[in-house]
């Protein structure tokens, strides 16, 4: 629209610079609309952009590969609740060397579906019948095997039984003793030291 044209269709001047002033505000206005459209449409097609490609990143990503090192989390986790389990019953009955008795069982031991070892009191007298000399009860008695004599001294661990001494050297028990009950620890490495 331009002011020939109106005042070609007999509008006088005044009337004219109105309606011009009027048309330049609605002009100003739509560019201003349409500029925040183009603004918004390019940061919609950036963000689109970008989106692609993240997609494409994730494409790339080997979803098996991930499953394959999920189930293997999930089995190392069972299986460390598993040896868990076993050491733990294993050092309540007394066992002298978990670590070593774990490695002698191997995986032999059957647990149920709570992740408890299967008939347990059946395990713990097998193994005490297979492992006798792992266990504090082997110690005792005085059966005549190697290490097997009665006790006299109630207050004092054999030197067969203290983790500390030669005879008894075990790191793993005293590395438990330390962290379980520090005072038995000294106690024991005490002994040891004046057995010696």
């Amino acid at each position: 629209m331009d002011r020939k044209f109106l005042e070609g269709l007999g509008i006088d001047k005044d009337n004219v610079e109105k309606i011009m002033v009027q048309y330049g505000t609605d002009i100003t206005g739509y560019q201003t609309q349409i500029q925040t459209k183009d603004a918004t449409i390019k940061a919609l097609r950036d963000d689109v952009i970008k989106k692609d490609g993240r997609i494409a990143e994730l494409e790339k990503i080997d979803v098996e590969d991930l499953k394959t090192q999920l189930q293997n989390e999930k089995d190392g986790r069972e299986k460390d609740k598993k040896e868990f389990t076993l050491r733990s019953l294993l050092q309540q009955e007394g066992c002298k060397d978990v670590d070593y008795l774990l490695y002698k069982l191997g995986d032999t031991v059957e647990f149920d579906d709570k992740g408890a070892v299967k008939d347990s009191e059946n395990f713990i007298k097998a193994t005490k019948e297979k492992y006798a000399g792992q266990f504090e009860e082997g110690m005792a008695g005085g059966t005549g095997s190697a290490g097997n004599f009665g006790r006299t001294h109630k207050d004092r661990t054999p030197l067969e039984k203290n983790p500390y001494s030669q005879k008894g050297w075990n790191l793993t028990e005293q590395m438990k003793l330390e962290m379980t009950d520090p005072d038995r620890a000294k106690k024991l490495k005490e002994e040891a030291k004046a057995a010696e």
